[in-house]
């Protein structure tokens, strides 16, 4: 199973600690170093790589069962080339898996959302000592992205037919709330940009 764009790991000690040897990649040789330094601390069986997520040349076609990825398409200079490769990598009946959101693109809000964004906004400062914001330079790069400039989960199902794979289901608002309440207090204001892909090679 490879995990792209793995940031700290995450994922991939979840599919660790269920059985599966995930390898992980990921652009930041930062976030490769840390993610290695944890998968270590949890004794987890996983190997980490530097690799740009549309570009992954070192593994051979029809090499993995899976693919997964955690918030990373939309950060994307080109998600149509990166669904094309992982579609390469994937083994016929492999499954993409992806959990991603439709975060900076300027569709209608219900009304309460401006007041639990604030809300969120005030439970980080308190929680983790940190406060939401991005600077101008960083909003300006953010909405070069192509992916922030499109309605998605619909421009995801565009180009993943486009890269070749088959059945394609979508599912929305899939975090239940009351597994975690104050993570749902702080970030589930983005429950309505959140959706779940999971497609198939053919």
């Amino acid at each position: 199973m490879l995990d792209v764009g793995t940031g700290p790991g995450f994922l991939s000690i979840l599919l660790a600690r269920i059985g599966h040897r995930p390898t992980a990649v990921d652009a930041s040789p930062g976030m490769i170093e840390r993610a290695a330094s944890i998968f270590r601390q949890y004794g987890c069986e996983a190997t980490a790589y530097l690799a740009d997520a549309e570009d992954l040349s070192s593994e051979a076609d029809g090499s993995y069962d899976a693919v997964v990825c955690r918030d990373v398409v939309w950060t994307l200079p080109d998600p149509q080339r990166a669904y094309a490769e992982w579609h390469r990598v994937l083994k016929p009946g492999g499954k993409l898996i992806v959990f991603d959101g439709n975060y900076l693109y300027p569709a209608e809000r219900r009304r309460c959302h401006a007041l639990r964004y604030a809300l969120s906004w005030l439970l980080i400062l308190l929680t983790e000592g940190r406060v939401r914001r991005r600077s101008r330079d960083d909003r300006a790069l953010l909405q070069e992205l192509p992916f922030t400039q499109v309605m998605r989960p619909e421009a995801d199902e565009q180009a993943l037919r486009l890269a070749g794979f088959g059945a394609i289901a979508v599912q929305r608002d899939y975090i239940p709330r009351g597994a975690l309440p104050m993570h749902d207090l702080k970030y589930g204001y983005q429950d309505e940009q959140r959706f779940e892909i999971i497609a198939t090679k053919e």
